[in-house]
């Protein structure tokens, strides 16, 4: 249920629009029914003014039951607030109706009659203090009225009040009883500067505040008197009460329409929203969860089934392709060896393992990692170099310390040609080795040691590069012995379109790619996410950047 403050309506339902509502993106309004239209004076709060000055005695007790009459009237049609004042500034707000029989009925027993004497009138103090009651405590997009009681006994010299923010009439009941010519020629005086003061200007900047005056004593006004102390007639408030709004919990934001007028706005949260309208979103959400639990739980069975099958499938064909490497090369390790096409054994390797394929003759012209043919120094001497032209070069190739990493290199020998390959580890000449390429997607890496991270930012490559401990790597690792010095080169192949990993030839430590053993010597084509492990400590991670 939701109640909506409407004025003028003529008889018309306003439409009510959910903004955090998918349908107010279609600008539809929510589909809302009339349940019930009453008369209001919510907005319309109400300043009693009594002016006791000049006052006989028995017309005091008649305008305190006036006033009380007409505040609880108020209250009980709904307003949120009457004020009642006096000429000296004294005010009571009231916001509810039991301020009738306390704080009003107290401001109504402080008042005291003062008879009017025509030798020497008691000019009021009301000009002075009508602005400040008449400007104080309204409500924003009210539409206040004010009634003020008063003989209207001015000094000459009073000024009209300035009403600026006052939008309503003001109506004044008076009384010429006991008044001296003085008072009524001041009154009159004062009521024409007031009515044009306040009336509206051209440029609508005017207080447009209406002025209008009866007399109590005067039996021609009664009915007049009794209508002006009946408030506003020129609007007509409305309080409907709509249903069918649906609310789900969180936030409400309204916009009230009626006819072609600008809309409303009004925001709400969970906890300005009734306590019933919190509990019956809270049982909505519990069972859209509840159906939405079920429905993931459905998709997540299907997904869990999926990748069981797929799995399986991908389980057996990597069992059948390395079943295929190992006929392949027991082929070829056969005595039939020389029947079987190099060319054709290569793309077989090729194609079922992502291996680069390898032939067993390593012409001397080839590029690979390795004692120079040409350097002369025995392989039990020496470490291995690179032999292009961003790898560590023969001319800088050193008498290798004592280091864990190097031990093995300084007495390790090329394997024997003849020897069979096993697994995917094969070594090929290379005539056209990627030195001169650029890759057309570069690799970025980043190296860890015991875990932790030795700089700050990763490095991207676009050509070839070596990893070791010799300082004229691209990437130097001084602190793990256990890192030959020229461990491994990663180069782009193929016109720049792959990346592929050459280990060296006498690397006894580990070095191990996503999990898998590297043989020495051995050419392999990188993926694009990979952990290599280099020695006992040292981890390089890459992946294919972005640009």
């Amino acid at each position: 249920m939701l109640r909506v403050g409407v004025r003028n309506a003529g008889g018309q339902t306003p439409s009510v629009q959910d903004k955090y509502d998918p349908l107010a993106k279609e600008g539809r309004p929510a589909a809302l029914q009339e349940a019930a239209r009453e008369v209001t004076r919510r907005f319309q709060p109400s300043y009693l003014v009594v002016d006791t000055s000049n006052m006989p005695e028995q017309l005091l007790s008649t305008i305190q039951e006036n006033v009380k009459g007409i505040a609880a009237r108020e209250f009980g049609q709904g307003s949120q607030l009457v004020v009642v004042a006096d000429q000296k500034g004294a005010a009571v707000e009231a916001r509810k109706a039991e301020s009738v029989g306390s704080s009003i009925q107290a401001m109504l027993d402080s008042w005291t009659a003062s008879p009017a004497d025509d030798k020497n009138p008691e000019f009021t103090t009301l000009p002075l203090y009508l602005q400040q009651a008449l400007t104080r405590g309204a409500i924003s997009k009210g539409r206040p009225w004010a009634l003020v009681f008063s003989s209207l006994c001015v000094d000459s010299k009073a000024q009209p009040p300035e009403l600026q923010g006052f939008n309503g009439p003001i109506r004044f009941i008076t009384w010429d009883t006991g008044l001296g010519e003085k008072c009524l020629a001041n009154r009159e005086a004062w009521l024409t500067a007031t009515r044009e003061a306040l009336k509206p200007t051209d440029d609508g900047k005017g207080a447009n505040v209406s002025v209008e005056v009866y007399w109590l004593d005067k039996p021609e006004d009664n009915d007049k008197v009794k209508t002006a102390r009946n408030g506003r007639d020129d609007i007509k408030d409305e309080s409907m009460t709509l249903s069918g709004l649906d609310y789900s919990g969180g936030a409400l934001s309204l916009a009230v329409s009626l006819g072609e007028g600008e809309p409303w706005l009004g925001g709400y949260t969970d906890k300005t929203v009734p306590e019933e309208w919190s509990r019956q979103a809270v049982i909505k959400s519990q069972q859209k969860s509840k159906v939405t639990a079920a429905i993931g739980l459905v998709f997540l069975v299907i997904i869990i089934a999926i990748g069981v099958l797929f799995r399986a499938r991908t389980s057996a064909s990597a069992i059948n392709k390395w079943e295929a490497v190992g006929e392949a090369e027991e082929i070829q390790a056969g005595p039939s060896n020389a029947a079987v096409d190099p060319d054709a054994w290569n793309a077989t390797i090729f194609q079922l393992t992502g291996a680069m394929p390898v032939l067993k003759d390593i012409p001397a012209a080839a590029a690979q990692l390795g004692p120079s043919a040409s350097s002369g120094a025995p392989p039990d001497a020496t470490e291995q170099t690179v032999a292009d032209s961003h790898g560590p070069s023969a001319s800088a190739a050193s008498i290798g310390e004592n280091k864990p990493g190097d031990a093995a290199e300084s007495v390790g020998k090329v394997a024997d040609k003849s020897a069979p390959s096993t697994g995917m580890t094969v070594a090929m000449p290379v005539y056209d080795d990627g030195t001169g390429y650029e890759a057309d997607v570069p690799f970025e890496i980043g190296v860890l040691l015991n875990g932790k991270p030795v700089a700050r930012k990763t490095k991207k490559f676009r050509k070839v590069f070596s990893i070791g401990r010799a300082t004229d790597n691209r990437v130097v690792m001084q602190k793990d012995d256990t890192v030959h010095r020229y461990h491994v080169v990663i180069r782009p192949a193929m016109g720049g379109k792959e990346w592929w990993l050459e280990v060296s030839p006498t690397a006894t430590n580990r070095t191990n790619l996503n999990g898998k053993d590297l043989k020495a010597g051995g050419r392999y084509r990188l993926p694009a996410r990979y952990r290599l492990q280099l020695g006992e400590a040292t981890e390089v991670r890459g992946r294919l950047a972005k640009g």
